[in-house]
């Protein structure tokens, strides 16, 4: 994952079969609100002060971010965008479930190189938020709009999340964000003292992480 511009772009991984390849994937829109709140993350690390407010917000925004990167989902509603160089056959799947049922934008560069927006609200093509991950396709007897072929000339952008509040979130998700949030505020340093183990904690972050991933999507 990098940053640029205030967006966050996630780095494309190989691509596993069945999964469209996407030249780039971003966050287009952030999420308005994060899984866990201050004080979910203050209680979780007793902490009764105000002094470290500003940071602990900072650790649940990067403990949210790392464990949707590695978990390849979305969980607050955020939107997404994926840049294609062109349409496949069928269908085009859209990655960082679960998608939402709302509208998804497709904004193609024709053969004459203008670019036009169609979207699945007009019922120019079909979305399937109960796949994992969500698709679109063609109407039925249909097929994509032909397109110039050159690089980024498919843009979908979507919205993806169980929903626009942390209630909505899996709690075993919720409960991996504190676990890092208390980790990360005891830990501030990237090293520790050799007279110091370090040592895991059995069936915690890595149990919750193993439990939370999406089968064969993964």
């Amino acid at each position: 994952m990098i940053t640029g511009n205030g967006l966050v772009y996630i780095v494309p991984r190989t691509p596993k079969a069945g999964i469209t390849p996407y030249r780039s994937l971003r966050r287009h829109t952030e999420p308005a609100a994060e899984p866990v709140t201050l004080a979910e993350a203050k209680s979780h690390c007793r902490i009764d002060t105000t002094d470290d407010d500003a940071y602990l917000a900072t650790l649940v925004t990067s403990a949210r971010t790392y464990v949707e990167d590695v978990l390849d989902i979305t969980m607050i509603t955020t939107i997404l965008e994926a840049r294609y160089d062109c349409f496949p056959l069928w269908e085009l799947t859209l990655p960082r479930p679960p998608l939402a049922a709302q509208t998804v934008t497709v904004i193609y560069r024709n053969e004459a190189g203008a670019d036009t927006t169609i979207t699945s609200a007009a019922n120019a093509f079909q979305s399937d938020p109960y796949a994992t991950p969500g698709r679109i396709y063609p109407l039925y007897n249909g097929v994509w709009p032909s397109v110039r072929g050159d690089e980024n000339c498919v843009t979908v952008r979507w919205s993806s999340g169980y929903g626009a509040s942390g209630s909505t979130v899996p709690a075993t998700l919720k409960h991996m964000i504190l676990l890092l949030v208390a980790h990360w505020y005891a830990n501030r340093e990237p090293v520790v003292s050799a007279n110091m183990q370090m040592q895991n904690i059995p069936n915690t972050f890595e149990t919750l992480l193993a439990a939370s991933g999406w089968g064969g999507y993964r």
